[in-house]
């Protein structure tokens, strides 16, 4: 599916203690230009923006994280909505 024609950019809501955001952003900003880390959510969850071309891309490197000591679990992915 050509994810950049149908949308942009997606929102990818993901679970992840408190205590793990902060590695995670210095582990997204080692991988320049693949995701915009924003913040947690009303809903509790932390929301990241990413370009449709690097969503593959992006969940390849989230779900690589299992094998760590940051536990991160992707909820849900939707197209951007334009609000950060």
């Amino acid at each position: 599916m050509e994810k950049e024609k149908l949308h942009p950019e997606y929102d990818i809501y993901i679970d992840i203690a408190k205590e793990d955001i902060h590695l995670l952003i210095y582990l997204v900003e080692a991988e320049a230009h693949i995701m915009n880390v924003r913040k947690r959510q009303e809903n509790g969850y932390f929301k990241i923006i990413v370009p449709a071309g690097l969503v593959d891309e992006a969940l390849t490197l989230l779900n690589s994280l299992k094998n760590s000591d940051i536990k991160v679990e992707v909820i849900s992915i939707e197209p951007h909505n334009g609000i950060i």
